[in-house]
């Protein structure tokens, strides 16, 4: 997953509003964007310089849609069976805690020795507990970067646009919308990177007067996740589980590797 928040300095206090975009696949993560007008990152953060007023605060993670695809081919099943087998888990009883580093982790805590754990196993949990326990991991890893790009943009997204392959999965969308706490828009246009590139060279060439004005036009919802507050409490424990439980693996994953 690759993160970013994107600050747009040239807004009117008006016409400010905070935005958030997360990118999924498939074979990797995620990522964020935010409007405002601060350049110094914080720790962990990529910041790349202004364009037309807009500052770009990213970061990606590791191993978001290709922890889902692990899992998924150990099991046998297709990324879409996966997420299947996820929503029959019952989200009332215990889950187990997931770290999505199978390869290490990147943003924002850049650390080639951390590996994937699963936590809090017991004998009445099967496939379809750690199955979304997978996709659950995958959102507290978004989570925790959002929330060191919102420090470092130094500013708090009320909207979350997401797209990517990983959008495809109604569920996993859902997922992310509680966990991040916010309404997540699902874009159109699943292929973001790609149209993105289109919009940048069309303004380069003089097509759109501005990104600004690309994306208004090209940019399209396709559905609205409302975060579910009735699972707030349980991400809130699952997300400080996760942050405590890559902290205590640190002295474990150093002496494996």
């Amino acid at each position: 997953m690759t993160p970013f928040v994107v600050k747009k300095a040239a807004f009117t206090r008006e016409r400010s509003s905070a935005f958030t975009i997360l990118f999924s696949y498939h074979n990797s993560a995620a990522a964020t964007a935010t409007p405002t007008n601060h350049s110094a990152p914080a720790p962990g953060v990529i910041v790349f310089p202004e364009c037309e007023g807009i500052v770009l605060h990213a970061g990606p993670t590791q191993s978001g849609g290709a922890s889902a695809e692990w899992f998924a081919k150990l099991l046998g099943r297709s990324p879409a069976g996966l997420t299947e087998l996820a929503a029959s888990a019952d989200v009332s009883r215990p889950l187990p805690v997931f770290l999505p580093h199978l390869d290490g982790e990147r943003a924002p805590l850049w650390d080639i020795t951390a590996r994937a754990s699963f936590a809090g196993l017991s004998s009445v949990m099967g496939a379809a507990e750690l199955a979304r326990a997978v996709l659950e991991g995958v959102g507290y890893s978004a989570r925790l970067l959002l929330e060191r790009l919102e420090a470092s943009a130094c500013c708090r997204p009320d909207v979350i646009h997401h797209s990517g392959g990983g959008s495809a999965s109604d569920l996993w969308c859902q997922i992310r919308a509680d966990i991040l706490g916010r309404p997540l828009h699902r874009t159109a246009v699943r292929d973001a990177g790609v149209l993105g590139a289109a919009l940048m060279a069309g303004t380069g060439a003089g097509l759109f007067t501005s990104l600004h004005d690309a994306a208004r036009t090209f940019v399209k919802i396709d559905r609205t996740f409302e975060p579910n507050r009735a699972e707030r409490e349980r991400h809130e424990r699952g997300f400080a589980a996760y942050q405590l439980l890559y902290k205590q693996l640190i002295p474990v994953n150093a002496a494996m590797n």
